[in-house]
C-alpha cells in the first residue's frame, strides 16, 4: 500500500508553549508533501524531526489568525536560503500573500524561486489540486473569521496484473492496460476476460480530513463523511462550553459527535487550549461520543488507514 501519512508538527491552540506548539502538520501522500498551516515555530519542528521541508510542493493555509500563519514567512525565506529553486503552491485567504510578502518587504527578504498564491473561498467547497494518484478540497467551517478546513483523498488506482496472467490469457498490452483501468476485455467469439480474473484489485482509496478550527456544525459533517481519518479541534472541555461557543470553537464532545455523524473510521483531536495539561479529560469526553478517537501528539507520525 502506498504511503499517506500524517506528521503532527503542532497541536496547540492561540500560542506556542513548552507544553504545544500551534497549528501545523505535515502529509505524505504517495511521497508528496503537503503543508497544513504554518503555526510558529513550524520550521523548527520539521528540523527537529528531520523532515525533508524542501520537497513540500503545497502548502493549505485555513485561516489568517496568527496561531496558523505566523510560521509561513520564516519558513519560505529559510527555503530560500537554503537554495530552493522548485516552485511550490500555496493555498489560503485572500490577505495571506499581502501579509507574507509585506513581512518580506519590511525585513529586507528576497525570493528567488517561484510561490504560487491561490486564493480559497472559504464560504464554500471545492477542489483546489487534483493530481493522477490524489485531490485536495476545501471546504467552509464555523469560526470567527472566514475559515475552511481541507480534505485530501486518494483517487482509485489502477489493477495490479497478476504475475502469470499475461502468459495463461496470451494477453497483449492493449488487453493489459485496459484489465488495469478494471475493464473487461472483449475478444472474437465473444469471450470475455474480466479484470478480476488476472488482476488483483487495488486498495480502498483512503481520505484525510483536517477540521480546525471550527465550532461545531453540519457543514464539516458533510466534507468529512466516510473519511477514514477526521482531525477536529477540541480546544475545550465540556465545562468551558460556554467560551467554545462565545469563541466559536469545539469542545472535546462536540468533535466526537461530528465524527459519529460524519461515520469516519477514525477520529484525531487537536488544538488544545493551553489550559489544559493533562489530556485524558478531552479523550474521554469525546471516546464518550465516538469510541474510535486519539490524540494528536507532537512529532508523532501515524500511517492513515493504520491508527492503533
Amino acid at each position: 500500500m502506498r504511503k499517506f501519512e500524517l506528521t503532527i508538527l503542532g497541536c496547540g491552540a492561540a500560542a506556542p508553549t513548552p507544553y504545544f506548539l500551534t497549528t501545523s502538520q505535515l502529509v505524505n501522500i504517495h511521497d508528496h508533501l503537503i503543508l497544513i498551516d504554518c503555526g510558529e515555530g513550524c520550521q523548527l519542528t520539521l528540523r527537529k524531526l528531520k523532515l525533508k521541508f524542501q520537497r513540500i510542493k503545497t502548502i493549505l493555509i485555513s485561516h489568517m489568525h496568527a496561531d496558523h500563519v505566523m510560521g509561513l514567512p520564516g519558513l519560505l525565506a529559510s527555503m530560500n536560503l537554503l537554495g530552493r529553486k522548485i516552485p511550490i503552491d500555496v493555498f489560503g485567504p485572500e490577505d495571506l500573500e499581502n501579509f507574507v510578502k509585506t513581512i518580506w518587504h519590511k525585513t529586507g527578504t528576497h525570493i528567488d524561486f517561484p510561490i504560487n498564491f491561490n486564493v480559497v473561498d472559504a464560504t464554500k467547497q471545492s477542489v483546489l489540486l487534483e493530481m493522477k494518484s490524489y485531490k485536495i478540497q476545501a471546504f467552509p467551517t464555523k469560526h470567527r473569521i472566514d475559515t475552511c478546513g481541507f480534505r485530501i483523498d486518494e483517487l482509485i488506482g489502477n489493477w495490479s496484473l497478476k504475475p502469470e496472467a499475461k502468459d495463461l490469457f496470451n494477453l497483449t498490452y492493449r488487453e493489459i492496460n485496459l484489465l488495469k483501468k478494471g475493464d473487461p476485455v472483449s475478444r472474437k467469439g465473444g469471450v470475455i476476460i474480466d479484470p478480476d480474473k488476472c488482476c488483483i484489485t487495488p486498495d480502498k482509496p483512503r481520505s484525510y480530513v483536517f477540521a480546525a478550527d471550527t465550532a461545531f456544525t453540519p457543514k464539516v459533517v458533510v466534507a468529512a463523511t466516510d473519511a477514514t481519518l477526521l482531525y477536529h479541534e477540541a480546544t475545550f472541555m465540556e465545562a468551558e462550553k460556554q467560551i467554545a461557543i462565545k469563541t466559536k470553537h469545539s469542545t472535546a464532545s462536540d468533535a466526537g459527535r461530528v465524527a459519529k455523524q460524519a461515520n469516519v473510521d477514525n477520529l484525531m483531536l487537536g488544538h488544545f487550549s493551553n489550559r489544559y495539561r493533562r489530556l485524558e479529560g478531552l479523550l474521554s469526553e469525546a471516546q464518550a461520543e465516538f469510541k474510535n478517537t486519539s490524540l494528536a501528539i507532537e512529532g508523532d507520525t501515524v500511517s492513515i488507514g493504520y491508527l492503533d
